[in-house]
């Protein structure tokens, strides 16, 4: 059943669906959002309808991890960037921090089609009051050359292949610690001791020597791919729907029970400018149009009712947005405790 999700993601492109409701414009026909964001969250294909609708225009940042982008967000006290799409492993951080400001439901005509069980959410929501809006979910999944492997990999031990010394690609991210306590066994991959810690540095050095390159964005992993450095990789679907679009053969798998993931949400600076922009611009990634956009480009699914209708029965159901079954399953980044400890970890592994 899991296999819907990656082996039809985003294959054709669907009519974009009208957006539900009118927004007015900005009072500035030259407004500027400045955001900080994952790879292919603003992407010009709906970027620019929101300018056409608002007068106002988005100005992004990819970040290639959630450290980079807390670091990045921080960086000014919080006045460099309006928005940040932060997933859940940092948005305690930043709302521990005092960087963002709670979210005024009332103030999004779409906040009421976000999927009831992400209303209120554990990831976004902090003292009873929603510091974030979810929009957008995935798991991280296995990339594969399928003229290199032929045969789809079932399990996540095909990254220790001697076949395949030097042609793997890992996330340059702490959080992927979580993924080698999942293989080893371990219930909850956030909360780890340091006995448990020591078995994910030992199966770490264990495939350090598989590993060609620690990416950092979607697309250059899928650089990677193309240039034939590496045939697999731990990846986001983006990677995957980069790399279908542009005629390589790619596939993608999930094996059952050992996925992370992310959700995500958007958040808003406490110290924004352009704070009624900001909740312009959420208010149309809720919408049909803005969710299609952001699932065309990225392969991800979407949050919301109004998501799920402009895509269509099919799609959403491949997406798992008709039951989402799929989110319970997957184990979903978190806040850390001992995260100190994870970075310090990592970076040993990395160098």
């Amino acid at each position: 059943m899991l296999q819907r999700l990656f082996t039809a993601v985003l294959i054709g492109v669907l009519g974009i669906a009208g957006w539900v409701g009118p927004v007015a414009p900005v009072q500035a026909a030259n407004c500027t959002l400045t955001a900080i964001v994952w790879e292919g969250y603003t992407d010009p294909s709906f970027e620019q309808v929101f300018e056409e609708k608002t007068g106002c225009a988005v100005k992004a940042t990819y970040a290639g991890s959630s450290d980079e982008m807390f670091a990045k967000f921080r960086a000014g006290g919080g006045r460099t960037y309006d928005l940040i799409s932060a997933s859940g492993d940092i948005t305690e951080r930043l709302y521990k921090a005092g960087l963002v400001q709670p979210i005024e439901t009332s103030q999004l005509q779409n906040y009421d089609s976000v999927f009831e069980s992400f209303q209120g959410g554990k990831w976004n929501t902090f003292d009873g009051q929603p510091y974030g809006v979810t929009f957008a979910w995935g798991p991280n999944v296995l990339v594969y050359n399928t003229t290199a492997v032929q045969q789809a990999p079932s399990s996540w031990d095909v990254l220790f292949d001697e076949q395949y010394a030097g042609k793997i690609s890992l996330p340059d991210n702490p959080m992927t610690i979580a993924d080698v306590a999942l293989w080893l066994g371990k219930d909850d991959p956030y909360d780890l001791s340091d006995e448990d810690l020591a078995e994910v540095k030992a199966k770490l050095l264990e495939l350090r020597p598989n590993v060609r390159k620690f990416w950092t964005t979607a697309g250059e992993l899928a650089n990677l791919f193309q240039s034939g450095e590496v045939v697999l990789a731990h990846a986001w679907p983006l990677t995957y729907t980069q790399l279908i679009n542009e005629g390589f053969p790619a596939g993608s798998v999930g094996p059952k029970g050992k996925l992370t993931g992310w959700t995500d949400s958007w958040m808003v600076s406490k110290r924004s400018r352009n704070s009624e922009a900001a909740y312009q611009w959420i208010d149309f990634i809720l919408s049909g149009e803005g969710q299609k956009g952001v699932m065309d480009v990225t392969g991800y699914s979407g949050a919301t009712t109004l998501g799920a209708e402009a895509i269509g029965p099919e799609k959403a159901h491949e997406l798992f947005m008709d039951d989402l079954s799929l989110h319970s399953q997957i184990k979903m980044w978190q806040s850390v405790e001992n995260y100190d400890k994870w970075v310090q970890l990592w970076n040993e592994i990395r160098s």
